[in-house]
């Protein structure tokens, strides 16, 4: 066997032993299977009339430069409060945040992405936090969709996996036969304490100075008498 022959048969070894490397090269620059957005909690429960806060959450994931994603629920039980952008792509420099939203129609557009010629960030952590305010009781799915992630070459990452959340909504306290938000409750507690102690002064003052005035009528009926 020439030299020639034994340079081409390990030119053919080599190359066949890099495309695995070439081929996991490749997975992780374009993203992986574990990469995932996702709601958190996913299971919230929550009291009519109160406000609570859902994070919008990514894992695993290598050289995010932008995103978007479209948050759905159901607008007869909830209403967006505010769309905060999280700490997760403020790691890669100055960023542009623009939230959307629509409470008639029961949906967020939420677009980030990093500004200038930066690498993406990498690893885990919050997107944005989204506060809504209940009101109305039951059930309504989370439901996270339109997900977009990219690169720093603006390419997107793929394949990536969106998980939704749930909310339940249940039936507040009231007082007195007015319905009062559990929140608002707590903040009153003490002042219902307090009226409760003047009203029962009120009433002990009231059938103190009626016995006392029916003692007075007893003697000067006696002093009448004699």
């Amino acid at each position: 066997m020439n030299i020639k022959a034994i340079s081409f048969i390990s030119t053919l070894i080599i190359l066949f032993l890099a495309i695995p490397i070439y081929e996991a090269t490749v997975e992780v620059a374009l993203g992986s299977s574990a990469t995932t957005v996702f709601v958190d909690p996913p299971t919230t429960t929550t009291v009519f009339g109160q406000t609570f806060g859902i994070d919008i959450k990514i894992s695993d994931v290598i050289d995010l430069y932008g995103w978007e994603f479209k948050l759905g629920w159901n607008p007869d039980l909830l209403d967006v409060v505010s769309v905060t952008q999280g700490n997760f792509l403020k790691q890669g420099g100055l960023t542009f945040f623009w939230p959307v939203m629509n409470n008639t129609g029961g949906y967020i557009l939420v677009d980030c992405t990093l500004l200038g010629s930066v690498p993406g960030v990498s690893g885990s952590g919050t997107l944005a936090t989204v506060k809504f305010y209940a009101e109305n009781q039951g059930e309504s799915l989370l439901d996270l969709y339109n997900t977009i992630l990219l690169n720093s070459q603006e390419q997107t990452i793929n394949p990536h996996t969106a998980y939704d959340g749930t909310v339940t909504v249940e039936e507040s306290d009231t007082v007195g036969g007015i319905w009062i938000p559990i929140n608002k409750l707590e903040l009153l507690t003490p002042y219902i304490g307090l009226a409760l102690a003047i009203l029962i002064a009120i009433v002990v003052t009231i059938v103190f100075a009626k016995k006392r005035r029916k003692v007075k009528e007893t003697k000067s009926q006696i002093n009448i008498q004699h």
